[in-house]
C-alpha cells in the first residue's frame, strides 16, 4: 500500500522540527514575503536553508508557500526573491497565481505545486495546470473524495487534498472582507478573520427578527475517521492547517495523523481499526478547536458545517510550553502560558500524552518561583522521560 504524504504546517523553523519529529513527511512554510500569513513568525534566507538541510537528512520535503496574488508593484521583489529561493532548493512551491507560477517556471528548478487558491475543481483545471508544468495540484477545498476519485480516473497527477484545521467562509480561501473592513488584504497575508466574529442581523420584518449570530464561523475540518477511504482513493498528500497555530496543536495532530495512516498500512482493519482512530480523534478534540466537520471532504459544505451558536473554543488542554533540554533530573521549558504549581500539567512526546507531576517551579539558573511567567525559560523536576522538542500542556477546567 502506497500512503499518502502527511503535510504538516511549518510557522518556524522550531515548528518544522516538531512537525518532522511527530511524524509529517514534509511541511509547508511561509518566506517574508508572498505567503499570506503576514504575522506568522515565518522563515528568513539561512532558517529556510537550515530547514531544507534538516529535512534532507531526514528524506522529507519542505515547500515554500508563494500563494499570494502579486500585483504588479511585487513583481520586481519577486524576481529576486525566486533567485534566493532556486540558492536553497526547497521541495516545491505553493503558486495560487499564473503569472506567479510562469515567472517560478522560467527562473527556478523548483516542482510547482498549484495552490488551493487556484480554485481547481475539476479534471479539465487539472489537466490545465499539469500541461502548464505543475507536478501536484492542491484542489480546492470544496472538492469531495468521491470527486478526487473522478479526477484521477481521467487525469494522472499529483493530487493534495486539505484534511484538518481551520475553514473560512469564502471559496478555497480567497476572501475580501478583511480589505474592507479593516483596510488589510487577505489575500496578500492580511487576514483580519472577519469571518469568526457574531454579526448583528436584521431584517425588515421589525426589531424581534433582529439577531445576533456567527453566521460565517465555520467549524473546524476533521477527517480522521474518513482516512481508509481517503488513503484507497489514491490522493498523494494530505494537508493539515494551521502555520499560526501553537506547537501543542501542531503535534497533538500530526501525531494522530501519523499513527492512524501507519495502523492502516500495517493491516489494522474493522471494528480495530475503528475503536483505534476514535481514540486519535478523542486526541484531536483535546486542543482548542471551533467543533469539528467532515464537511467538503466527505459531503457538500452546508449549514452544518457552520458553528453559528459560537461562545467559545472546545478544549481540555491548553500549551504550556516546549521542553528546550534535559538532564538526569531536570527539564528546561520554554514557557508560552503562565504555569502556576496547582497547575495539572502533561507532556506530549512521542510515546503519547503522559502526566507530569510538579510541586515547584525553578527559574532557568534554578531559584525557586512563585509561578512562571509566558516567554520565560523555567526548570521543572525530571518526573517522567522527556526530550527536546516534547510539550507541556495543562489541563484546563472547560473551553474559553
Amino acid at each position: 500500500m502506497t500512503l499518502p504524504e502527511l503535510l504538516a504546517p511549518a510557522g518556524n523553523l522550531e515548528k518544522l522540527k516538531i512537525a518532522f519529529r511527530f511524524g509529517a513527511d514534509a511541511v509547508f512554510v511561509g518566506g517574508k514575503v508572498f505567503g499570506l500569513r503576514k504575522y506568522a513568525d515565518n522563515f528568513d534566507l539561512t532558517e529556510l536553508k537550515a530547514g531544507v538541510d534538516l529535512a534532507n537528512q531526514l528524506g522529507k520535503q519542505v515547500y515554500v508557500v508563494l500563494n499570494g496574488f502579486a500585483h504588479e508593484a511585487d513583481m520586481d521583489a519577486l524576481h529576486d526573491h525566486l533567485a534566493e529561493l532556486e540558492a536553497i532548493q526547497p521541495h516545491g512551491f505553493i503558486i495560487s497565481d499564473m503569472g506567479v507560477f510562469q515567472l517560478a517556471k522560467r527562473l527556478t528548478t523548483i516542482p510547482l505545486h498549484v495552490s488551493t487558491q487556484a480554485s481547481v475543481t475539476n479534471a479539465a483545471a487539472c489537466q490545465f495546470w499539469k500541461e502548464a508544468g505543475a507536478s501536484r495540484i492542491i484542489l480546492a477545498r470544496e472538492v469531495s473524495v468521491a470527486e478526487c476519485r473522478e479526477i484521477l480516473a481521467e487525469v494522472e497527477t499529483e493530487l493534495e487534498v486539505f484534511v484538518h484545521g481551520a475553514m473560512c467562509a469564502s471559496y478555497s480561501g480567497k476572501c475580501v472582507i478583511s480589505n474592507y473592513s479593516a483596510g488589510r488584504d487577505s489575500n496578500r497575508g492580511g487576514c483580519v478573520q472577519s469571518c469568526r466574529h457574531p454579526y448583528h442581523v436584521a431584517d425588515d420584518h421589525g426589531p424581534d427578527a433582529a439577531y445576533t449570530r456567527h453566521i460565517m464561523n465555520a467549524k473546524d475540518l476533521n477527517a480522521l475517521m474518513l482516512l481508509p477511504e481517503i488513503v484507497q482513493s489514491g490522493i498523494a498528500s494530505l494537508k493539515i492547517e494551521g502555520r499560526m497555530k501553537s506547537n501543542l496543536y501542531l503535534a497533538n495532530s500530526v501525531r494522530a495523523y501519523r499513527l492512524a495512516l501507519d495502523a492502516i498500512a500495517n493491516g489494522l482493519e474493522g471494528d480495530a481499526l475503528q475503536d483505534h482512530l476514535t481514540r486519535l480523534s478523542t486526541d484531536l478534540s483535546l486542543v482548542s478547536n471551533r467543533q469539528f466537520t467532515t464537511g467538503g471532504v466527505d459531503h457538500p459544505l452546508d449549514a452544518d458545517s457552520v458553528n453559528r451558536d459560537f461562545g467559545h473554543y472546545e478544549k481540555s488542554i491548553e500549551l504550556v510550553g516546549t521542553v528546550k533540554e534535559t538532564s538526569d533530573q531536570w527539564i528546561w521549558v520554554d514557557l508560552k502560558g503562565g504555569l502556576m504549581v496547582s497547575d495539572t500539567l502533561g507532556v506530549l512526546g512521542e510515546t503519547g500524552h503522559h502526566p507530569l507531576p510538579f510541586d515547584e517551579i525553578r527559574s532557568y539558573a534554578g531559584r525557586v518561583l512563585p509561578h512562571g511567567n509566558p516567554n520565560s525559560v523555567i526548570q521543572l523536576a525530571k518526573t517522567f522521560e522527556c526530550q527536546p522538542l516534547d510539550i507541556l500542556y495543562k489541563q484546563v477546567s472547560h473551553a474559553h
